[in-house]
């Protein structure tokens, strides 16, 4: 669109050299070209369920009126339905929220690309120029659609349509102007003029609004807003799904044709933003209405008028106490949009200030938690402003929420449960924080200086040796680590010790300990006589006397008794004969021997 408002070639019939159009008129044209897309948008939609239906109302010019009535109706102006049982016009209020995307997508594109074009051309206006120029061209074709729908059986209200169009488009052009050039609220306070500033009070306030809190309590806000909204979505999901008989039956009440209930589903899917909004005041706890008085509330619900069959209508709750269920189903959407509130402020850095809370002062969190209460407040009372209107004059004059109502139980529930939810939000950051530290800490003296004191500790080494006990499978005999085994002192010779190690190594039996019928083991052989014993020890040539030698040895080893000296004395000194007689030692001698060799030996 740019290239074709913005460079095309100029209309004057007598020069051959190719102008673009200037900037200003390609602004304007490309306001223009957004309303007339979207009243052609409208009148597509119409004209094909008018082609569609088969007793029409009236002919295409009636179709065409009702597309230039729902177009402005998508922008919030009033709409008058003249003819009536009783003669006197009735206001249509109620704007479907659905379609107002449809015009401020079109505002939108047209300012954005008025600004690239604006940037090609190197001008320097500045954005919201741009945007009063696009908002001028969209009026002038809005200005149109207002003189053609002011006649038929539903008309437009040209006083209400007057001041509602305009503030419409201005606020959503400059809107988008700021968010696309970057510009917020703030910078554009900032860049009032200097005398304005120059104010004690103007100064202080620009110090207030520049600080951190303000993004945060937008964020805080909403977060809030959306939680809000989900649960209302939840609410009338469930209602839908509760009363699906009922709604399934409207839709053959209101027309028998096919082309008349799909244009009533279409209505319904332009009216579920509003559903939701009715759902949302509904979980704050302060309801809605539906004229004449009636108040539909989780705890109280009385005094229905004679409601339509309507698809949406067929999903409201039955008259009387909602119940304990009803009540709780409903107290989570505002308990839950609260909590996110004081979540968002708890964790960032107004809460939270320097390191370990330095810097940290209570009125900020409360001043930032009630900034975020009110802004959540007045976004919800502007979306219940939108969502009700009239459908009548007396009874049927207001249906929805209230604004007020809404955007109060909006900030109450904010503050009440975001402020405690900050605190302690900000409470579990910072303890978090110094575990986190701590951990780092000994994680770092460990690493530098090795095991702490608390690894060499009695009660680390109880645990310890607890766990070693229960990993032994019933293996360790049980003990007491308070009462430690005194160890038996050991005196044993280099080359003993060196072949075996002393854990293995059992005290002795002396001689007198043993009795006599024990002292050959079963698997030892039986002894012989002791000519025998000689004799073989003589024609060994004094090998049989170091074999016995060697297991005396063993069994002095292995038999000593720590508490007598003289008997490893009389062992060793009687092994250390054998060599130095030649293998022809004495009858006692060798009988010792074989004595101390069949001892049997104790594990």
């Amino acid at each position: 669109m740019s290239q074709l408002t913005h460079r095309g070639p100029s209309l004057s019939p007598g020069r051959s050299d190719h102008r673009p159009l200037p900037l200003t008129t390609g602004w304007l044209l490309g306001g223009a070209l957004a309303a007339g897309l979207g009243l052609g948008a409208f009148a597509v939609v119409v004209l094909l369920l008018w082609t569609v239906s088969p007793y029409p109302d009236s002919g295409a010019d009636g179709a065409l009126h009702f597309a230039a009535d729902l177009w402005l109706l998508a922008h919030g102006t009033q709409l008058v339905r003249t003819e009536t049982l009783s003669g006197v016009p009735a206001p249509l209020g109620i704007t479907p929220m659905m379609l107002t995307v449809v015009p401020v997508w079109l505002l939108c594109r047209a300012v954005r690309e008025g600004l690239d074009a604006r940037v090609e051309a190197g001008g320097d206006q500045s954005a919201f120029t741009v945007a009063g120029w696009v908002a001028g061209g969209y009026l002038l074709v809005g200005a149109a659609a207002i003189a053609y729908a002011r006649s038929g059986p539903i008309q437009v209200d040209g006083l209400n349509a007057a001041w509602h169009l305009p503030l419409a488009v201005l606020c959503v052009t400059g809107g988008c102007a700021g968010l696309v050039y970057g510009r917020s609220p703030l910078s554009a306070f900032a860049s009032l003029p200097s005398s304005l500033l120059a104010e004690p009070k103007a100064r202080r306030l620009l110090r207030a609004l520049a600080r951190e809190r303000i993004a945060v309590a937008v964020r805080a806000a909403s977060a809030a807003v959306v939680v809000l909204c989900g649960g209302g979505a939840l609410l009338l999901t469930g209602a839908v799904v509760w009363h699906a008989n009922a709604v399934r039956e409207a839709f053959p009440q209101l027309t028998g044709s096919a082309s008349g209930q799909f244009a009533m589903l279409l209505l319904a899917i332009a009216l579920l933003p509003n559903a939701v909004v009715w759902a949302t005041s509904y979980g704050l706890g302060t309801g809605f209405t539906l004229g004449g008085g009636s108040v539909v509330g989780p705890v109280v619900a009385d005094g229905y008028p004679p409601l339509p069959p309507f698809p949406l209508l067929a999903a409201v709750p039955d008259e009387g106490p909602g119940g304990v269920v009803v009540w709780c189903l409903a107290g989570m959407a505002p308990l839950a949009g609260g909590a996110v509130c004081g979540w968002w402020v708890g964790r960032s850095e107004v809460a939270l200030g320097g390191p370990n809370g330095t810097g940290y002062g209570w009125r900020r969190i409360l001043n930032t938690v009630l900034l975020a209460a009110l802004l959540c407040g007045a976004v919800l009372a502007l979306f219940a402003a939108c969502a009700g209107g009239g459908l009548g004059a007396q009874a049927l004059g207001h249906l929805g929420p209230y604004w007020w109502e809404t955007g109060g139980a909006a900030f109450a529930w904010a503050f009440v449960v975001g402020t405690p939810m900050a605190f302690w939000v900000r409470w579990w950051r910072l303890h978090t924080d110094r575990m986190a530290i701590a951990a780092a800490r000994e994680a770092a003296s460990v690493e530098e200086h090795g095991l702490g004191e608390e690894w060499h500790s009695d009660e680390s080494r109880r645990v310890r040796w607890s766990a070693m006990k229960a990993a032994s499978g019933g293996l360790m005999p049980p003990f007491d680590p308070d009462e430690p085994l005194p160890a038996p002192v050991r005196e044993q010779t280099p080359e003993r010790t060196s072949g075996r190690s002393p854990e293995r190594a059992a005290p002795a039996r002396t001689p007198e300990q043993v009795p006599e019928d024990a002292e050959a083991g079963p698997d030892s052989p039986e002894p012989e006589p002791d000519g025998a014993e000689r004799s073989t020890e003589e024609e060994g040539g004094g090998a049989g006397h170091t074999g016995g030698t060697g297991s005396a040895n063993r069994a002095a080893t292995e038999h000593a008794d720590p508490a007598d000296p003289a008997g490893a004395t009389g062992g060793t000194s009687g092994s250390g004969t054998a060599p130095e007689s030649g293998g022809g030692g004495s009858e006692d001698d060798g009988r010792e021997g074989n004595g101390d060799a069949g001892t049997p030996r104790t594990s």
